[in-house]
């Protein structure tokens, strides 16, 4: 059996060239938003909060935290700057929220309509038990949302207008 030197160096071309592309042109629809070094988190937890926030947050006349990204922004947060206890009870607490929402709706909270995901809020903070997991969870995961909300690059330049230190120079003033 003969073998060309040409068509074998098209066959290897076009096998690396395979072997290079094919990792690439899977697509994985499940995949998560973020990249996360610490947190390990399924598409269905990260979907849950991004359906927490925008339940918190919605979008009205102003963008809210479905436009904004707020909950990229909590999961970078919560993947650099929080202790490891810290992660696992925002892991939990999601799971929680989770099977709350099977039990109110037999859905997963992001599954749920806008209506549903208000009155299951409301009914949380109605609990207000500090040693409830849920309250607990749902009290932290406002306040990052707010956190995030207020931090964002739309608050800080149609809300809150920054000014760059040191400001403006107000000469002499009569006090």
């Amino acid at each position: 059996m003969i073998i060309h030197r040409r068509s074998l160096l098209k066959q290897i071309l076009f096998v690396s060239a395979t072997a290079a592309l094919a990792p690439s042109c899977l697509f994985d629809k499940q995949k998560s938003g973020i990249p996360l070094k610490q947190l390990h988190i399924s598409p269905d937890q990260e979907a849950a909060f991004a359906s927490l926030f925008a339940t918190i947050i919605p979008e009205t006349d102003t963008p809210g935290a479905t436009s904004l990204h707020l909950d990229l922004f909590a999961w970078k947060i919560l993947d650099d700057c929080t202790p490891k206890n810290d992660q696992e009870e925002v892991v939990k607490g999601i799971n929680e929220l989770n099977l709350f929402s099977q039990k109110e709706t037999g859905q997963f909270f992001n599954r749920a309509t806008i209506a549903q995901r208000e009155k299951m809020i409301k009914s949380i903070e109605l609990r207000d038990n500090r040693k409830d997991t849920l309250f607990v969870f749902y009290q932290k995961a406002k306040g990052l949302a707010l956190y995030a909300y207020t931090s964002s690059e739309y608050f800080m330049t149609n809300v809150q207008i920054y000014e760059q230190i040191p400001g403006r120079f107000h000469g002499c003033v009569k006090a």
